[in-house]
């Protein structure tokens, strides 16, 4: 992978002396157009910029990109955000805890890396995409210029010989600290040593890199350097839109962590609980516990005990959900009965093992009929990272059925990325997210 060092947009501390109220989840974590999380915390929070809300009003002249970019000069000719010296790279560490567990610390670095077709094998994908996030982003992206998408990258670095490095050039006084959700917190430093900053480019030189979550964002890229590259004799800085900010971290790093993402399903028509209950037995076992009026935390957690001691044995497990019948299952796969599915034809037995795969073409393809054009639509599956807010979201009357998933484990990414395959849409909920806010690049 090639990198370059970029000379970074960051908050003023003198205008903004606390950047917990800056910082913002990228724009996919939003809520809609709109988080009050972010855009009421503060009037300079960097999600004004990312997603400036819809309006009644918005027109071809004035709308969400237009004002992002107005008030992004605003904010510019204000000194709110101010321009690095000299071209620097950002070791980025974020430290967390999952439920229960210690404190980890995932240690990466932001730099520009290269913007590449797919086809050249330089940087991976995983998941599928999706037609209107990537729409929206290359509006956005037309309209400001600004690269603050940060795409969380992987890269493999068994002896950890960058990660030395990071730790070497880092200490105890970051330039930058800010606390983002769930008790996590951002650390960030900057590095314009050109010794440095060469011994990080010549180390990265050769490696490929997995994207771990920003699909999206890097298509975005991609057509945007095409754009650019048509634009370079207007102005050489057009040149610097072939490439993208990145955030680089090791894959071995015991720092990775995999969240499910489940998926609940609304607007399926026809759909009856009872005869779909009933179709799932074709190709699961199923163990089902009646929970009239709502899900109770301990039999919810119950259930995913046993999904996760499944997935342990080697079975293939899932929960599901159906408000409608006042019932909660656990599903397990019949592996015999893989057979009887019409698997497509250009994936490997890798990429059939997974939960999601069976999810996508055991429940959603063969007994909902929801194929890859119907998923891309977007109307029929929301999807939720935790389980009881998929669970109480059923709540709503629209829910017909909540489909609980165990998280992919990554050598099964890694596994199905070697195999040139790509993960159904939504497999990995890569925690923590990358915060937007901290730096950001703008060539024009």
């Amino acid at each position: 992978m090639q990198i370059l060092p970029f000379r970074g947009y960051r908050y003023n501390p003198n205008r903004i002396p606390n950047l917990d109220d800056v910082i913002s989840l990228p724009y996919d974590q939003f809520k809609g157009s709109r988080d009050d999380r972010f855009h009421q915390r503060h009037p300079f929070n960097i999600a004004h910029l990312i997603m400036n809300p819809q309006t009644s009003e918005d027109s071809p002249s004035w709308n969400r990109y237009t004002r992002s970019k107005s008030l992004l000069g605003q904010w510019l000719k204000e000194s709110i955000f101010l321009q690095d010296d000299q071209p620097s790279i950002y070791p980025y560490f974020q430290d967390f805890s999952l439920v229960g567990g210690p404190t980890l610390t995932r240690k990466g670095f932001i730099a520009l890396g290269e913007v590449t077709d797919y086809s050249q094998g330089m940087v991976r994908p995983h998941e599928r995409t999706m037609t209107k996030p990537k729409q929206d982003r290359l509006e956005l992206l037309r309209s400001t210029r600004v690269d603050s998408g940060i795409i969380f990258v992987l890269y493999s670095d068994p002896e950890g010989e960058i990660e030395a490095l990071l730790d070497e050039v880092t200490g105890d006084h970051p330039a930058m600290t800010a606390a983002g959700p769930d008790r996590m917190s951002n650390r960030l430093w900057q590095v314009s040593d050109p010794t440095v900053i060469l011994r990080i480019r010549r180390a990265m030189q050769d490696r490929p890199v997995i994207i771990a979550d920003g699909h999206h964002r890097y298509e975005v890229a991609v057509e945007f350097s095409r754009e650019a590259m048509r634009r370079r004799s207007e102005d050489p800085a057009w040149e610097n839109y072939r490439y993208k900010l990145f955030s680089f971290v090791r894959l071995e790093s015991p720092a990775i962590a995999i969240l499910p993402i489940h998926r609940i399903l609304r607007h399926l028509e026809g759909f009856e609980p009872s005869r779909f209950l009933q179709q799932l037995e074709l190709f699961f076992s199923i163990e089902a516990t009646e929970v009239a009026g709502g899900v109770p935390p301990g039999t919810l957690e119950k259930l995913l005990r046993r999904m996760q001691q499944q997935q342990a044995a080697g079975h293939a497990a899932m929960g599901v959900y159906l408000p409608g019948l006042n019932r909660l299952a656990l599903l397990t796969f019949r592996g015999e009965r893989a057979k009887k599915l019409d698997w497509p034809t250009d994936k490997s037995e890798t990429w059939r093992q997974l939960d999601v795969s069976i999810l996508q073409v055991a429940i959603l393809d063969r007994i909902l009929n929801l194929g890859e054009r119907e998923l891309a639509q977007g109307d029929f599956v929301e999807y939720v990272s935790e389980a009881r807010e998929a669970v109480l979201k059923a709540a709503d009357g629209s829910c017909q059925c909540v489909i609980l998933l165990n998280p992919t484990p990554m050598k099964q990414v890694e596994a199905v990325v070697e195999a040139g395959d790509l993960l159904p849409q939504k497999t990995t909920h890569f925690h923590p997210k990358l915060m937007e806010g901290l730096v950001f690049a703008k060539h024009l």
